[in-house]
């Protein structure tokens, strides 16, 4: 005979997980200083804004702006643990490398800098401190990681939001490379 009051438990862990597994899907994206800031970052492609170009000064162990192209620019936060996977990724990754593609990090207000020790060593020297929140503003950057990929002509052409993987990061090199004419 079916048990209806055995099952009952199983029903609820299994809504239990569910919820879980919701809860950690979203997981990537955090909402910066507790504030969805908009929409997010509109579909490329589009100019990325002068105002989300910083000065040398404003780099950690670094000098000069991004952009000039091709760039991937990594905004990311100093808390979020998929962020520090991204940067791991990004730092040893030689396929941007090779392919000529500058990598620049940007950190949140909230990111703790000092020397920026938590960035691996190879993206110090490119890690940018968002102090005000006028570059999150200036991109749309309401979650972390997102990865801009800006090709030469400075347009954004791809928008990641949450963990690259290794096979995004080849794909999108080769789309920035071809829309320059795979030179």
């Amino acid at each position: 005979m079916y048990d209806a009051q055995q099952r009952k438990p199983r029903k609820v862990l299994a809504i239990a997980v569910a919820v879980c597994a919701a809860g950690a899907a979203l997981g990537p994206t955090i909402l910066l200083a507790g504030k969805r800031g908009g929409p997010g970052p509109k579909e490329p492609p589009w100019l990325f804004p002068s105002a989300a170009m910083p000065s040398g000064n404003d780099t950690a162990g670094g000098s000069g702006t991004y952009i000039g192209g091709p760039a991937a620019v990594v905004y990311v936060d100093r808390s979020c643990v998929y962020c520090k996977g991204e940067l791991d990724l990004w730092g040893g990754m030689v396929v941007a490398d090779e392919a000529g593609i500058d990598v620049w990090v940007v950190a949140s207000p909230r990111s703790v800098m000092d020397g920026a020790v938590w960035v691996p060593p190879s993206l110090r020297g490119r890690t940018v401190k968002d102090s005000d929140g006028s570059i999150a503003r200036a991109l749309g950057v309401n979650a972390v990681p997102v990865t801009f990929w800006v090709d030469r002509t400075d347009t954004v052409r791809i928008v990641g939001v949450g963990r690259t993987t290794r096979r995004q990061l080849v794909e999108n090199t080769a789309t920035l490379r071809q829309g320059e004419g795979g030179s």
